[in-house]
């Protein structure tokens, strides 16, 4: 009974105080956040998960080893996914945060991933950027798998040793040697005999993730896969 009064609560506070659909402008619905389901079924899928050797793959071929790897929607300059990553990042939506990683955490259960991933790492900012920014976008979109998968989150145990400047105007190379030995596993034994799903928002180049990866090599047995919302396209 406390569940479906809390639930009807929950549906007259959406009447009363709506959510904007960020797409459309229109009231999502109930129990939905950032968009529609309209708007929802038009973000680019990649649909990866269907493609031995897709293109995140391919990203780390030669450059790290990884279980698998995949991203969820094609990044595209102007496009509703860029807009919505641009509100998670730079004006505090975190709502929408959470409901990509709802979209991530169905998608780990539907492709029967989640059972195989230990816990979820999100690519740590450096301490000075994540007080600037007041989070770290990743643990939001983690915060979202969690709710969906419950696979534990942990955010202590690696840390951004070196405060890089933006990736955003970098080339490939500049953006490898940008992030180089940036990152420090602090518990390697937590991660001993672990599968861990290293995650991020937007994939490019793959540098960060890669370093992130290299700093794991200190780790006994370690597995890693990668799952990012997003990969950047044209």
């Amino acid at each position: 009974m406390p569940d479906l009064f809390k639930k009807y609560l929950s549906g007259i506070a959406a009447l009363v105080f709506p959510e904007i659909c960020r797409g459309c402008g229109e009231w999502p619905g109930v129990e939905r956040t950032a968009l529609c389901r309209s708007c929802e079924s038009k973000m680019p899928r990649t649909w990866f998960e269907k493609v031995p050797g897709n293109p995140t793959e391919q990203i780390f071929w030669g450059r790290a080893k990884i279980e698998f790897a995949s991203s969820l929607y094609f990044y595209r300059k102007g496009e509703l996914l860029q807009q919505i990553i641009h509100q998670l990042k730079y004006k505090g939506d975190k709502k929408a945060g959470v409901y990509l990683g709802r979209l991530a955490g169905r998608f780990l259960v539907k492709e029967a991933l989640a059972g195989e991933i230990d816990c979820i790492v999100p690519v740590p900012l450096h301490p000075k950027k994540q007080r600037l920014r007041g989070y770290n976008q990743s643990q939001i979109i983690a915060r979202g798998i969690g709710e969906i998968t419950r696979l534990p989150v942990n955010t202590e145990s690696v840390i951004r040793t070196v405060h890089s400047a933006s990736q955003t105007r970098r080339g490939r190379y500049e953006r490898w040697q940008n992030v180089e030995g940036i990152f420090k596993v602090l518990h390697p034994h937590l991660f001993q005999n672990k599968h861990v799903l290293v995650l991020d928002d937007v994939i490019t180049t793959g540098a960060t993730i890669e370093a992130l990866c290299t700093a794991f090599e200190q780790v006994t047995d370690v597995r890693i896969s990668v799952l990012t919302i997003g990969i950047a396209a044209g």
